[in-house]
């Protein structure tokens, strides 16, 4: 029935009438496909309310009406059984498959109720059986569907019975795959026009490409930053958000949410190929039963040659993944591989690579912990080169102790180390992790103490340093930062001497660290306090210049609280218990001390002078002070722990100044471009231990670590990439030179 004949039986409003001409809604078959597919007609143009609710009584009102009488309706169902039994093989495929994507697109509740009725089995033969050829059958009786499902279940029968009809018609296997395909692409995306080319030849790759051009798969600001964004053809130019932001008048905060957005859903929204039937050993020769899909440029090639597409080597692994997705893991982070990285990602390997790997197999080695132990090896410090023979080595990572697996696991892993890594098994398969570190600055300061044999002021190893390595660059600071416990040193007092660890054991009254380590160590051995004279006979084999008070007040002055003081010159630990013979020595009242009401006034005095909040570096020591005292008392605060009267009196003057972290403030874009002007100059980044540096490598450090966390405002992203940038200018002709 037409909607011109609807129209002259009075049945539809002309407002309806022309809503329906103007949307090429032209019979009444095509009105009850569209609601079925979009539950509704209030989208449609110029549709209001009123016409929306006529359309869908129309659809139920002739929800048991496909073709255009009775008659042809009763000898075409007669006919329904004969025409199933001749289906041919292809043709049941085609039906199997539409009868699969038209019951997924039903709603929630008659997907449920049409798939219990069928007992999940969708195929045409058992449909027929329970729906078409039934007596029996009536929507209304099928279990858990209600009034408001009914019609969408009838719409679905009647839509799926045409189709049936549609397809028997034909034998011509091109003309059922164009059908097929035809049917999923528009039901799927609403996209009217689709070349042959698309609908025949089944191509995965020639699909995705239609699809993204179409803006099929994301919408057309989406499409217009993921064909931007990722690395989906060959030679394509890497643009940075700002570049993306700026054509599309986005600001590159919200063009890298929708970035994180579609790669986040690209797998989801690629599923739509598994649809389709692509051979892919006849027309790559890719083999779907190995262990491994070997993804080489070559393939890519002969991909793109067959298909007439530009496809990267990444896209392609990426669609051959989802398309086989069931059978094969992919190895590999997609941020990784399919967008450009101006920064590594720290804590693991960063791929270069996608890599499918039969599921059986990923289920039994680890993969992914393999690259990143490798990864970890090769950035450490490998002062002396060393080997593993490479199947013992995998052995580390099977998950569940399989060791049949090694065989087949053994040529992925060597091609994922000679791929990621450039690294080669030898002869004797063994993998080789070769030196790759200078001599350090502690192996220098270490050996010029050797030399001097006795504990020696930082300057005199330095020195030393000099005298035995005349062409070293160093300094005297970086001397004595390298110069820390773990590497094998001990301070001696608090004087810049130090020692080697190893002489504790090697020499007579030698023992690093400073006098109240020392006493410490001692006090720890007896379950009394000890005399005054017995701590210093025993500091004096170890400090021998030191002397009875010079020890004593050493003791008094310590602030951590670990020293207790008895009667009668003895001296014990707090956290040690002794006996109630030892009566401790009353706290005397440090003279330094000021009590609250002082140091707030100190505070109040700053703050009304400086007008503003006292910072915790770069400052007199006395400002420094009052930034400790002021947290105290926040802390305080936050405890309950502050009285009231005290807690007004300090937030009337912090209620005048804005809070800050205590840090001074720097102007970021200033900081960028003295960043910026030193690396151009000095071909390199500041360095951490060079005099007039520190600061400006502190600012770059904690940019990065901002950048890592993706917590840099857009401007300071921009900044922190252009000195990415140069810094890889500077090492391409560093390396070209």
């Amino acid at each position: 029935m037409t909607i011109d004949e609807i129209y002259k039986n009075e049945e539809i409003s002309v407002r309806s009438y022309h809503v329906c001409k103007s949307n090429n809604l032209n019979s009444l078959k095509d009105l009850k496909e569209y609601y079925f597919k979009n539950k509704s007609f209030d989208k449609l143009r110029n549709c209001g309310r009123k016409s929306d609710e006529e359309l869908i009584e129309i659809c139920n009102k002739y929800h048991g009406e496909h073709f255009d009488n009775d008659e042809t309706e009763i000898k075409k169902e007669k006919s329904l059984k004969s025409i199933i039994l001749e289906l041919t093989r292809v043709q049941r495929e085609i039906i199997n498959s539409f009868i699969l994507v038209n019951t997924n697109s039903l709603s929630v509740r008659s997907k449920n109720a049409i798939t219990f009725h069928l007992r999940g089995n969708l195929k045409i033969k058992n449909f027929a059986e329970k729906i078409l050829l039934s007596d029996s059958f009536n929507a209304r009786n099928i279990r858990n569907v209600g009034a408001k499902c009914v019609p969408e279940i009838e719409i679905y029968i009647s839509i799926i019975k045409d189709f049936l009809i549609e397809v028997s018609e034909s034998d011509n296997e091109k003309h059922l795959i164009s059908l097929k395909n035809n049917f999923l692409i528009k039901r799927t995306f609403s996209i009217s026009i689709i070349p042959n080319k698309i609908l025949e030849s089944e191509s995965i790759f020639l699909l995705t490409d239609f699809l993204l051009n179409q803006n099929a798969l994301f919408d057309e600001t989406q499409t217009f930053i993921v064909k931007r964004a990722f690395k989906l053809y060959q030679n394509q130019k890497e643009l940075s958000l700002d570049d993306i932001a700026e054509r599309i008048n986005l600001t590159s905060e919200r063009v890298r949410q929708i970035r994180k957005l579609c790669i986040d859903n690209l797998f989801k929204k690629l599923l739509f190929i598994k649809n389709f039937k692509d051979d892919l050993f006849q027309k790559y020769n890719i083999d779907i039963n190995s262990n491994q899909i070997e993804i080489n440029q070559e393939l890519v090639d002969n991909i793109n040659f067959t298909n007439y597409t530009y496809l990267s080597r990444e896209f392609v692994s990426y669609i051959l993944f989802v398309y086989l997705s069931e059978k094969f893991s992919l190895i590999g982070e997609i941020e990784d591989v399919l967008q450009p990285r101006y920064f590594n990602a720290r804590n693991r390997h960063n791929w270069k690579h996608f890599y499918l790997i039969e599921k059986d197999i990923t289920k039994e080695l680890d993969f992914i912990a393999l690259a990143n132990d490798i990864d970890k090896r090769i950035s450490e410090r490998v002062i002396e080169s060393y080997s593993f023979n490479f199947k013992s080595y995998l052995s580390r990572f099977l998950t569940n102790n399989n060791y049949d697996f090694l065989d087949t696991a053994f040529p992925i892993g060597e091609k994922i180390i000679n791929e990621e890594f450039e690294l080669y098994l030898d002869l004797d398969e063994n993998l080789i992790f070769k030196r790759n570190t200078k001599k350090q600055a502690h192996e220098y300061a270490y050996e010029a103490l050797e030399y001097l044999g006795k504990p020696s002021k930082v300057k005199e190893i330095f020195k030393k340093v000099i005298e035995l390595y005349p062409n070293y660059d160093t300094e005297e600071a970086k001397i004595r930062v390298s110069m820390k416990r773990k590497n094998g040193f001990v301070p001696i007092g608090r004087k810049s001497v130090f020692g080697l660890k190893k002489w504790e054991s090697e020499l007579d009254n030698f023992k690093g660290g400073t006098i109240r380590d020392i006493v410490e160590e001692y006090l720890k051995q007896f379950s009394v306090p000890k005399h005054i004279l017995d701590i210093t006979e025993h500091v004096l084999k170890y400090r021998p210049k030191s002397n009875q008070n010079s020890i004593l007040q050493n003791l008094k002055l310590d602030e951590s609280g670990l020293y207790v003081f008895f009667k009668n010159s003895h001296i014990g630990l707090t956290t040690k218990k002794y006996d109630f013979d030892y009566q401790k020595i009353p706290e005397l009242k440090d003279a330094d001390k000021k009590t609250w009401e002082e140091r707030f006034e100190m505070f109040k005095n700053f703050v009304t002078f400086e007008k503003r909040l006292p910072f915790s570096n770069g400052v007199p020591e006395n400002e420094i002070k009052l930034y400790r005292w002021l947290n105290v008392q926040k802390t305080k605060q936050n405890k309950g722990k502050l009285a009231n009267n005290k807690v007004e009196k300090l937030n009337s003057l912090l209620d005048r100044y804005p809070n800050i972290n205590g840090r001074r403030r720097l102007n970021s874009n200033e900081k960028y471009q003295e960043l910026i002007s030193f690396v151009l100059n000095n071909h390199r980044l500041p360095s951490a231990n060079k005099n007039g540096e520190e600061n400006l490598y502190q600012f770059f450090y904690k940019q990065r670590k901002l950048f890592d966390k993706n917590e840099l405002d857009s401007k300071e992203e921009t900044k922190f990439i252009e000195v990415a940038k140069l810094l890889q200018n500077i090492k391409y002709e560093n390396k070209k030179n």
